[in-house]
């Protein structure tokens, strides 16, 4: 019997194929296993994002006393909604804003209280009073999202 060189050939190419799908397996099962018992540990992750179906939020406008909109970051009412659950994963603390998590809407006290709270950064510190305008973004249908609430407020600096 004669052995041919493509004999030993084919059998490292199997063990190859087989090393190749083992591996391809084991990183399938660590997508799935590493998420659930340590949470986001890079490159797996149990993707988490739009889970909480959020299905109202808020857009905010602030106005001086001359009608002139404001930053919304000087008065930290910006959206920071990035589609995970708030500090899931992004190593970043955000910052204080009114609106952490999309879904929320704030009633008139709790937007006062932290607008009032804003005034004493220093980029507010010009202005004895502003106007909030609320938007309460949702369902206007089955099929359309849009504006269903406005709500106006004139918020004072405390003590004037």
């Amino acid at each position: 019997m004669t052995v041919t060189g493509n004999e030993g050939l084919e059998g490292a190419t199997r063990s190859r194929s087989r090393l190749a799908i083992a591996g391809v397996l084991v990183l399938l099962a660590a997508n799935v296993v590493v998420p659930l018992l340590w949470g986001d540990v890079y490159p797996f992750t149990s993707a988490p994002m739009f889970r909480d179906t959020p299905t109202k939020f808020c857009n905010y406008h602030v106005y001086s006393p001359t009608n002139e909109e404001l930053p919304l970051a000087n008065w930290q009412l910006q959206r920071i909604y990035d589609g995970n659950p708030v500090g899931y994963g992004v190593g970043v603390r955000p910052p204080a804003v009114i609106e952490q998590e999309l879904g929320g809407v704030h009633e008139e006290g709790a937007v006062r209280k932290h607008i009032e709270q804003q005034f004493q950064r220093p980029e507010n510190a010009q202005f004895d009073h502003v106007e909030v305008v609320q938007e309460v973004i949702g369902p206007t249908d089955n099929q359309h999202v849009g504006i269903v609430s406005t709500q106006r407020w004139t918020v004072s600096r405390p003590g004037n």
